[in-house]
């Protein structure tokens, strides 16, 4: 069967799958219409990840509209510190969607692209195509992962008082020399590798009861609700990867009160981790004291003192490595 051609999405491609209307409106006309000051909207647009545009150009939608008037609805009766707080939050809340919604899309282009080349979803596609992304099947896909995720999310947190940090095992996995072995390999080649390494720890950390938090090149992140299967997760990772036809692995995890935003994690449990995988010896999963205090009577682990590391900012740390214990 002969290869199809690589698909590209042209400007018209991407106007039939977006629809965001013509461009009618400038930047005074949309703050106009949607009730909100220049002192929140524009500050708003520029968090979106927008640039100013020439204040008499009409680049501006009914869609730029209305998400204005529902971004910052309720803001322009606040005064004082009240209105100082609640612009802070929701400039917070544009940056961090931009960012992620930023990815997706590019994400998705890059599918589209790659998928209509091999022939798969052209159904979809041509029902995106013909109907615009927000009513057809490509458009319910993504609000439905994202409602999916929403549900996780509320659950998960449903479990932390109000305003409490939970107590969490966070851990780091990264590639052993990623810079060395990454140097001389083709652009494709690289990329392919940072596929599977990425696929890997998606299937073994979820599979294990955890969540991957984040993928910056040849490092992940990852938290779970229990010490227990966060050691078996790393574990398992960091063997699969030797096992595989990925550079070696290794591991740092600590445990301890986290606070949560915008997806991400902080405290002194993430910068232990993050410094102890720094340390860690190839094929080998370090952990902080208290991570291994709190596994110390679980059976399925053998922890080995590893004696007392010198950790970037944190001092000196004594760890501890982990191992699948020997069955007699």
């Amino acid at each position: 069967m002969p290869e199809r051609e690589e698909a590209s999405l042209d400007a018209d491609d991407v106007e039939r799958l977006v629809r965001l209307g013509p461009k009618e409106l400038t930047w005074p006309e949309v703050c106009a219409q949607a009730g909100i000051s220049h002192e929140v909207a524009d500050p708003l647009w520029r968090a979106l990840g927008f640039p100013d545009i020439p204040p008499d150009e009409p680049a501006y939608t009914n869609d730029d509209v209305r998400a204005l008037r529902i971004a910052a609805e309720g803001i322009e009766s606040l005064r004082g510190d009240r209105r100082r707080a609640a612009l802070d939050a929701i400039l917070r809340e544009a940056r961090m969607v931009s960012s992620h919604m930023t990815r997706i899309a590019e994400i998705e282009m890059e599918s589209m692209a790659e998928l209509s080349a091999l022939g798969l979803r052209e159904r979809v596609l041509a029902e995106a195509s013909q109907r615009g992304i927000e009513h057809s099947d490509v458009g319910w896909v993504l609000l439905y992962a994202f409602r999916r995720r929403l549900d996780e999310g509320l659950r998960r947190r449903s479990t932390v008082e109000a305003g409490g940090q939970p107590t969490l095992a966070v851990g780091f996995v990264d590639l052993v020399d990623f810079t060395g072995t990454s140097g001389s390999m083709p652009t494709d080649e690289l990329g392919r590798l940072l596929a599977r390494f990425e696929g890997l720890a998606s299937d073994i950390i979820t599979e294990a009861g955890g969540r991957v938090v984040k993928l910056v090149g040849d490092e992940v992140m990852l938290v779970f609700p229990t010490p227990e299967a966060a050691a078996q997760g790393a574990i398992e990772l960091v063997d699969a990867c030797a096992a595989g036809d990925l550079p070696s692995a290794r591991a740092g995890l600590s445990l301890g009160p986290i606070l949560a935003r915008g997806g991400d994690y902080f405290g002194r449990a993430v910068n232990l981790a993050s410094r102890l995988v720094d340390v860690a010896p190839p094929d080998t999963v370090l952990a902080d004291d208290r991570f291994a205090e709190a596994i110390a009577d679980y059976s399925a682990l053998a922890i080995e003192p590893y004696g007392h590391q010198r950790l970037k900012g944190l001092g000196s740390v004594h760890a501890s490595r982990l191992r699948p214990a020997r069955i007699s």
